[in-house]
Protein backbone atom coordinates (compact mmCIF):
# COMPACT_ATOMS: atom_id res chain seq x y z
CA UNK A 1 0.00 0.00 0.00
CA UNK A 2 2.55 2.68 -1.49
CA UNK A 3 0.04 5.65 -1.02
CA UNK A 4 -1.66 4.39 2.13
CA UNK A 5 -3.21 7.76 3.75
CA UNK A 6 -2.24 10.05 0.75
CA UNK A 7 -5.20 12.02 -0.94
CA UNK A 8 -4.79 12.32 -4.87
CA UNK A 9 -6.29 14.25 -7.24
CA UNK A 10 -5.99 12.82 -10.97
CA UNK A 11 -7.66 15.21 -13.73
CA UNK A 12 -8.89 13.70 -16.81
CA UNK A 13 -9.77 10.65 -14.95
CA UNK A 14 -12.33 9.51 -17.51
CA UNK A 15 -9.40 8.47 -20.23
CA UNK A 16 -7.79 5.58 -21.25
CA UNK A 17 -4.72 6.85 -19.06
CA UNK A 18 -6.50 8.92 -16.42
CA UNK A 19 -8.94 5.91 -15.26
CA UNK A 20 -6.27 3.54 -15.11
CA UNK A 21 -4.06 6.09 -12.84
CA UNK A 22 -7.19 6.30 -10.44
CA UNK A 23 -7.64 2.34 -10.49
CA UNK A 24 -3.47 2.07 -9.83
CA UNK A 25 -3.86 4.69 -6.99
CA UNK A 26 -6.80 3.18 -5.15
CA UNK A 27 -5.38 0.27 -4.99
CA UNK A 28 -2.25 1.35 -3.08
CA UNK A 29 -4.47 2.76 -0.55
CA UNK A 30 -4.66 6.37 -1.61
CA UNK A 31 -7.46 8.33 -1.20
CA UNK A 32 -8.74 9.65 -4.95
CA UNK A 33 -10.88 12.03 -6.45
CA UNK A 34 -11.12 11.52 -10.30
CA UNK A 35 -12.05 14.88 -11.76
CA UNK A 36 -12.63 15.31 -15.55
CA UNK A 37 -14.74 17.91 -18.05
CA UNK A 38 -17.98 15.73 -16.79
CA UNK A 39 -18.85 12.67 -14.95
CA UNK A 40 -19.70 10.47 -17.40
CA UNK A 41 -21.75 7.16 -16.61
CA UNK A 42 -18.00 5.08 -17.24
CA UNK A 43 -16.13 7.10 -14.94
CA UNK A 44 -19.57 7.04 -11.96
CA UNK A 45 -19.42 3.40 -12.94
CA UNK A 46 -15.29 2.75 -11.99
CA UNK A 47 -16.09 4.70 -9.13
CA UNK A 48 -18.83 3.19 -7.40
CA UNK A 49 -16.78 -0.33 -8.53
CA UNK A 50 -13.65 0.81 -6.17
CA UNK A 51 -15.93 1.94 -3.82
CA UNK A 52 -17.70 -1.67 -3.25
CA UNK A 53 -14.11 -2.71 -3.18
CA UNK A 54 -13.38 -0.62 -0.58
CA UNK A 55 -11.62 2.08 -1.81
CA UNK A 56 -12.36 5.63 -1.15
CA UNK A 57 -13.09 7.46 -4.06
CA UNK A 58 -15.18 10.50 -5.88
CA UNK A 59 -15.58 12.14 -8.75
CA UNK A 60 -15.74 15.74 -9.49
CA UNK A 61 -16.75 17.39 -12.92
CA UNK A 62 -14.44 20.10 -13.83
CA UNK A 63 -13.22 22.58 -17.00
CA UNK A 64 -9.72 22.98 -15.53
CA UNK A 65 -9.51 26.19 -17.42
CA UNK A 66 -11.83 27.98 -15.59
CA UNK A 67 -9.68 29.37 -12.17
CA UNK A 68 -12.49 29.94 -10.07
CA UNK A 69 -13.90 26.74 -10.59
CA UNK A 70 -10.77 24.49 -10.37
CA UNK A 71 -10.42 26.48 -7.17
CA UNK A 72 -14.05 25.36 -5.65
CA UNK A 73 -13.62 21.91 -6.84
CA UNK A 74 -10.34 21.79 -5.24
CA UNK A 75 -11.79 23.38 -2.30
CA UNK A 76 -14.66 20.77 -2.02
CA UNK A 77 -11.99 17.91 -2.87
CA UNK A 78 -9.92 19.09 0.49
CA UNK A 79 -13.24 19.35 2.77
CA UNK A 80 -14.21 15.45 1.72
CA UNK A 81 -10.58 13.84 1.51
CA UNK A 82 -8.36 15.78 3.10
CA UNK A 83 -5.34 17.62 2.06
CA UNK A 84 -4.49 16.83 -1.48
CA UNK A 85 -0.46 15.22 -1.68
CA UNK A 86 -0.48 14.27 -5.11
CA UNK A 87 -1.64 15.87 -8.08
CA UNK A 88 -1.48 14.11 -11.84
CA UNK A 89 -2.03 16.47 -14.17
CA UNK A 90 -3.86 14.32 -16.91
CA UNK A 91 -6.21 16.21 -18.78
CA UNK A 92 -5.42 17.25 -22.41
CA UNK A 93 -6.65 16.97 -25.63
CA UNK A 94 -5.41 16.63 -29.23
CA UNK A 95 -6.89 16.77 -32.70
CA UNK A 96 -7.66 14.03 -34.26
CA UNK A 97 -6.50 15.08 -37.60
CA UNK A 98 -2.87 15.81 -38.89
CA UNK A 99 -2.85 19.28 -40.26
CA UNK A 100 -0.11 21.82 -40.87
CA UNK A 101 0.12 24.81 -38.22
CA UNK A 102 -0.31 27.52 -41.15
CA UNK A 103 -3.35 25.89 -42.53
CA UNK A 104 -4.69 25.29 -38.56
CA UNK A 105 -7.73 27.75 -37.30
CA UNK A 106 -6.63 29.45 -34.23
CA UNK A 107 -9.01 29.51 -32.10
CA UNK A 108 -7.93 25.29 -32.56
CA UNK A 109 -4.70 26.11 -30.87
CA UNK A 110 -5.99 28.54 -28.41
CA UNK A 111 -8.05 25.88 -26.91
CA UNK A 112 -5.23 23.41 -27.07
CA UNK A 113 -2.72 25.01 -25.25
CA UNK A 114 -6.06 26.65 -22.95
CA UNK A 115 -6.43 23.14 -21.86
CA UNK A 116 -2.76 21.33 -22.16
CA UNK A 117 -1.19 23.76 -20.43
CA UNK A 118 -2.70 26.53 -18.95
CA UNK A 119 -5.03 23.75 -17.13
CA UNK A 120 -2.44 21.96 -15.76
CA UNK A 121 -1.07 25.40 -14.35
CA UNK A 122 -4.54 26.15 -12.77
CA UNK A 123 -4.71 22.93 -11.13
CA UNK A 124 -1.35 23.17 -9.78
CA UNK A 125 -1.89 26.52 -8.61
CA UNK A 126 -4.71 25.06 -6.31
CA UNK A 127 -2.71 22.58 -4.58
CA UNK A 128 0.43 24.23 -4.52
CA UNK A 129 -0.21 26.90 -1.43
CA UNK A 130 -1.22 24.21 0.78
CA UNK A 131 1.87 21.43 -0.52
CA UNK A 132 4.29 24.72 0.40
CA UNK A 133 2.66 24.95 4.09
CA UNK A 134 3.11 21.56 4.85
CA UNK A 135 6.70 21.28 3.00
CA UNK A 136 5.13 17.25 1.18
CA UNK A 137 3.97 17.28 -2.18
CA UNK A 138 3.91 15.82 -5.39
CA UNK A 139 3.26 16.72 -9.05
CA UNK A 140 2.98 14.66 -11.84
CA UNK A 141 2.55 15.94 -15.29
CA UNK A 142 1.32 13.70 -18.49
CA UNK A 143 2.77 15.47 -21.23
CA UNK A 144 3.92 13.78 -24.09
CA UNK A 145 6.79 12.47 -26.72
CA UNK A 146 5.75 15.19 -29.38
CA UNK A 147 6.64 18.18 -26.93
CA UNK A 148 10.24 16.41 -26.66
CA UNK A 149 10.97 15.54 -30.58
CA UNK A 150 7.92 17.35 -32.37
CA UNK A 151 5.14 16.03 -34.17
CA UNK A 152 4.61 17.57 -37.57
CA UNK A 153 1.12 18.23 -38.03
CA UNK A 154 -0.09 18.84 -34.80
CA UNK A 155 2.76 21.62 -33.85
CA UNK A 156 0.08 22.92 -31.70
CA UNK A 157 0.00 19.79 -29.27
CA UNK A 158 3.10 19.66 -29.41
CA UNK A 159 4.24 23.56 -27.87
CA UNK A 160 1.49 22.82 -25.26
CA UNK A 161 3.12 19.68 -24.42
CA UNK A 162 6.87 21.10 -24.55
CA UNK A 163 5.68 23.98 -22.37
CA UNK A 164 4.14 21.46 -19.89
CA UNK A 165 7.73 19.96 -19.53
CA UNK A 166 9.97 23.18 -19.09
CA UNK A 167 6.91 24.47 -16.32
CA UNK A 168 7.40 20.88 -14.48
CA UNK A 169 11.14 21.28 -14.97
CA UNK A 170 11.00 25.36 -13.31
CA UNK A 171 8.45 24.45 -10.71
CA UNK A 172 10.62 21.75 -9.75
CA UNK A 173 13.21 24.30 -8.92
CA UNK A 174 11.03 26.84 -7.34
CA UNK A 175 9.59 24.08 -4.98
CA UNK A 176 12.47 21.83 -4.29
CA UNK A 177 13.39 23.57 -0.75
CA UNK A 178 9.68 23.18 0.42
CA UNK A 179 10.07 19.50 -0.06
CA UNK A 180 7.69 18.99 -2.81
CA UNK A 181 8.53 17.04 -6.49
CA UNK A 182 7.49 17.44 -9.92
CA UNK A 183 7.94 15.56 -12.47
CA UNK A 184 6.42 14.57 -16.00
CA UNK A 185 5.77 11.50 -17.58
CA UNK A 186 5.85 11.38 -21.86
CA UNK A 187 3.99 8.70 -23.26
CA UNK A 188 4.42 7.43 -27.07
CA UNK A 189 1.82 5.27 -28.49
CA UNK A 190 -0.46 4.20 -26.03
CA UNK A 191 -4.08 2.18 -27.21
CA UNK A 192 -6.33 0.18 -25.09
CA UNK A 193 -4.65 -2.96 -25.19
CA UNK A 194 -0.82 -4.31 -26.75
CA UNK A 195 -0.37 -4.34 -30.50
CA UNK A 196 1.97 -4.74 -32.60
CA UNK A 197 3.63 -1.59 -34.02
CA UNK A 198 6.48 -1.00 -36.26
CA UNK A 199 6.73 2.19 -34.69
CA UNK A 200 8.39 1.75 -31.77
CA UNK A 201 11.67 -0.76 -30.68
CA UNK A 202 9.58 -3.16 -28.55
CA UNK A 203 7.41 -3.35 -31.67
CA UNK A 204 4.13 -2.83 -29.74
CA UNK A 205 2.27 0.20 -28.57
CA UNK A 206 2.19 0.85 -24.81
CA UNK A 207 -0.93 0.54 -22.30
CA UNK A 208 -2.59 2.68 -19.89
CA UNK A 209 -1.08 0.37 -17.38
CA UNK A 210 2.63 1.71 -18.52
CA UNK A 211 1.92 5.17 -17.84
CA UNK A 212 0.00 4.60 -14.21
CA UNK A 213 2.98 2.36 -13.44
CA UNK A 214 5.14 5.47 -13.29
CA UNK A 215 3.03 7.38 -12.02
CA UNK A 216 2.49 5.19 -8.96
CA UNK A 217 6.18 5.41 -9.30
CA UNK A 218 6.66 8.96 -8.96
CA UNK A 219 3.74 9.02 -6.59
CA UNK A 220 5.50 7.10 -3.52
CA UNK A 221 7.79 7.23 -1.02
CA UNK A 222 10.30 5.62 -3.37
CA UNK A 223 11.25 8.39 -5.83
CA UNK A 224 11.13 11.01 -3.26
CA UNK A 225 14.28 12.13 -4.24
CA UNK A 226 13.82 12.63 -7.57
CA UNK A 227 12.18 16.06 -9.17
CA UNK A 228 12.91 18.03 -12.47
CA UNK A 229 12.87 14.56 -14.54
CA UNK A 230 10.65 13.75 -18.18
CA UNK A 231 10.24 10.14 -18.13
CA UNK A 232 10.03 9.11 -22.08
CA UNK A 233 7.44 6.05 -21.58
CA UNK A 234 7.50 5.33 -25.51
CA UNK A 235 9.11 1.42 -26.36
CA UNK A 236 11.99 3.32 -27.16
CA UNK A 237 10.30 5.41 -29.76
CA UNK A 238 12.49 8.28 -29.08
CA UNK A 239 15.86 6.59 -29.35
CA UNK A 240 16.22 7.09 -33.08
CA UNK A 241 15.25 5.59 -36.26
CA UNK A 242 14.62 2.62 -36.54
CA UNK A 243 14.86 -0.42 -39.87
CA UNK A 244 17.30 2.69 -40.81
CA UNK A 245 19.98 1.55 -43.72
CA UNK A 246 23.30 2.72 -43.14
CA UNK A 247 25.90 2.99 -46.12
CA UNK A 248 29.18 3.06 -44.62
Amino acid sequence: MALNGKVAVVTGAGGLIGKEIVRRFAAEGARVAAVDLVVSRQLAALVRELETGGASVIAEALDITKSADAAAVFRDIESRLGAVDILVNNAGIVRKQSRAFHLEKEECWKRLIEVNLFGSMICTRCVLGGMIARKSGKIINIASIAGVSGLPGWADYAASKGGLILFSRTLAMETGDSGITVNCISPGMISAERTPSEGTWLGRTGTPADIAGMALFLASPEADYITGCNYLVDGGRTIGPKNATWNI
